[in-house]
């Protein structure tokens, strides 16, 4: 979309390549630039005729009460590092208790070890088994089922991702074989 008095795109081309070649042509060791060209140091990058302007630093005023709660803050803060300093024993007896809980979950998932797993197996069993005796009928053996089954999936996390995409493959084709069921035939 040019109007008459525009040079076309292909002009403005050509007269930019001339104009390149004969820069890169001139033998000439000085600054010399060609019209319409402009050279890089004479670009402007910061605009240095705005003069930035001073600022001068305001306090806040103090809102009402802030100088009673800030007091609070730092009486609350000082009792806080006594508290923690009196029970510094307990936090790290906690941390202690912590680390042995993660190292004891590497060794159950990492470790090839087979008795740590089934005896992590058998408590989850047993810790379902707890839980369900004072249900009646079939939920015992439903929360025993639960806890080997949460143990079981700790133990061997790759192993139940395994089997739960079989399952879920499994479920599909029984679902789809079931939708294609042929209708009884009527007598």
């Amino acid at each position: 979309m040019t109007s008459g008095t525009e040079p076309s795109i292909a002009s403005q081309i050509a007269d930019f390549g001339r104009n390149v070649i004969a820069l890169a042509q001139s033998e000439q060791k000085t600054n010399a630039v060609p019209p319409k060209l402009v050279a890089i140091k004479d670009l402007p990058v910061y605009n240095e005729s705005a003069r930035l302007t001073d600022y001068k630093f305001v306090e806040k005023e103090k809102l009402p009460l802030e100088s009673e709660f800030t007091t609070i803050r730092y009486a609350i803060l000082d009792g806080y590092d006594v508290f923690a300093s009196r029970f510094q024993v307990v936090d790290r007896a906690l941390t202690k208790a912590k680390n042995v809980a993660i190292a004891t979950d590497d060794y159950v998932r990492n470790e090839w070890t087979v008795l740590p797993k089934a005896a992590a197996i058998t408590i989850g069993g047993m810790a379902g088994f707890v839980l369900g005796l004072k249900r009646y009928g079939i939920r015992k053996f439903v929360y025993a089922a639960g806890g080997l089954t949460t143990m079981a999936a700790f133990c061997y996390p790759h192993e139940t991702v395994d089997f739960s995409r079989c399952v879920i493959a499994h479920a599909k084709r029984s679902y789809a074989d079931f939708q294609k069921s042929p209708e009884t035939p009527k007598k």
